[in-house]
């Protein structure tokens, strides 16, 4: 009797064209669903892909975690992972929790920190100990690299923009002026950025001296030429020690920063103390690691450039 074989014949044939399927190794497939591992990512895969058709853009850890150093994966994490057409990671460590499944995904992952080599090398010698030491959250590394931070800082955006766009137009050629079209505006405006950083860095014959509450700034501080005197707490979570404070309170005294930069996603108490204590005036900046998902695709460009026009202006008045 051929039913059977028949009815097997046609089934596999109808589910076949049901279940999409993975493109073949070398073969790019098409991307409706794009997964970005964190809110930073998030915020510039949007940048990217803004006006472009059927095309969304979601975002796995929700924007109010911030960097997901000790982050718990979920299930349901695990399964958007599965599903998502591209993956779009910070890396350099950040995703660390989302290690295993990612490698899983192999060749749907856009790594936007693994070309950024020699980008990084120029930072040598700039980033402040903790933020490019041996001791950031528990890891044992040298190099700059340490700290995955690399969304913060303007010149780094632009690069992490660059290699979205280049993915995405890879992958999908009918929008790929597009994409280098939002590319190339970003890094326009990232480099304006910088241009009035730089604007404010130097203060009587040096640079300006900045004391950062965390090392999320430290690329900011680093692209605008401030020299970073220390950071006062090296993870999210670790709040100083008694000794730590007291020993910070010392440096700032004897070094006199000329600005505090507190980050907008940590209470300030031990900042405020600081600057009390040691007469330096506090300013605290977005460093773009948590915040709202009902933005407007520009949100990223807007707060850097607010964050600028923050330091305009209290340097202004206390300089």
């Amino acid at each position: 009797m051929k039913f059977p074989s028949l009815f097997l014949a046609v089934f596999l044939t109808v589910f076949s064209f049901a279940c999409p399927q993975r493109a073949d190794a070398g073969q790019a497939a098409p991307v409706r669903n794009v997964l970005a591992s964190t809110y930073p990512v998030w915020l510039l895969t949007r940048a990217v892909t803004d006006g472009v058709p059927d095309t969304e853009v979601q975002l796995l850890v929700a924007a109010a975690t911030g960097c997901p150093h000790d982050y718990a994966p979920t299930p349901a994490d695990l399964l958007r992972l599965e599903k998502a057409d591209l993956v779009i990671i910070n890396g350099l460590g950040l995703e660390a929790p989302f290690h295993d499944a990612l490698a899983r995904r192999g060749a749907d992952v856009l790594d936007c920190g693994a070309g950024l080599g020699k980008a990084l090398e120029a930072y040598e010698g700039t980033l402040p100990a903790a933020a490019c030491g041996k001791t950031h959250h528990g890891h044992d590394h040298a190099a700059c690299e340490s700290n995955p931070h690399i969304f913060a800082g303007p010149r780094l955006a632009a690069r992490m923009v660059e290699s979205i766009a280049g993915e995405l137009a890879r992958r999908d050629p009918a929008h790929a002026a597009r994409y280098q079209e939002n590319a190339a505006r970003f890094a326009a405006g990232m480099h304006d950025i910088q241009q009035r950083l730089q604007r404010l860095a130097q203060r009587e014959g040096r640079p300006l001296r900045v004391l950062l509450q965390h090392d999320a700034l430290a690329y900011l501080a680093a692209d605008a030429g401030f020299e970073v005197l220390g950071i006062v707490q090296e993870a999210s979570s670790d709040a100083p020690t008694a000794g730590h404070l007291m020993q910070l309170l010392e440096d700032a005294r004897q070094k006199r920063p000329d600005l505090l930069l507190g980050e907008q996603q940590f209470t300030d108490r031990t900042m405020q103390m600081l600057a009390q204590e040691a007469d330096i005036p506090l300013l605290s900046l977005d460093s773009l690691a948590s915040g709202p998902e009902d933005v407007p695709a520009d949100h990223y460009l807007r707060v850097m450039q607010n964050n600028v026009s923050l330091l305009e202006e209290r340097l202004a008045h206390s300089l």
